[in-house]
């Protein structure tokens, strides 16, 4: 017999964030302990025998998490030297740093956890100034 989910998680709108778990900033650098949530909604169609945290979110998570610390854009204009090394499933637990370079309009991330490197990338989200084009 097949029961219905509980009608507050079937109505619930699909979960597509993270909230950090604990965080700190050091020197402009942002660490911040995440839970990858098994009930995401990007795990249905990414692989559903063995779920993986795409690429793209993990992007633009740091993306949004580092607009709400660092006051920087929310879009990225380019992406630069942008790897990833491990796959992230649900319930895994990785830091994700952050750092803002002002003068060259980048931010730098890295998803790890101690010397396991899952991903990590420059994120160009505005332009140089044209003198540094010389």
């Amino acid at each position: 017999m097949k029961h219905a989910p509980p009608a507050d998680l079937a109505t619930a709108p699909p979960l597509r964030s993270v909230v950090p778990l604990a965080e700190r900033e050091e020197n402009g650098e942002w660490t911040l302990q995440l839970r990858i949530p098994p009930e995401l909604a990007y795990f249905a169609g990414h692989f559903p025998a063995a779920p993986v945290l795409p690429g793209v979110v993990q992007v633009a998570w740091a993306l949004e998490l580092a607009a709400a610390r660092l006051g920087t854009p929310n879009a990225c204009r380019n992406m630069e030297a942008l790897k990833f090394q491990h796959v992230l499933r649900p319930g895994d637990r990785v830091d994700l740093t952050l750092h803002w370079d002002a003068a060259r309009g980048k931010l730098h991330f890295a998803y790890r956890l101690g010397e396991h490197s899952y991903s990590s990338g420059r994120l160009v989200l505005r332009p140089m100034p044209t003198d540094m084009h010389e």
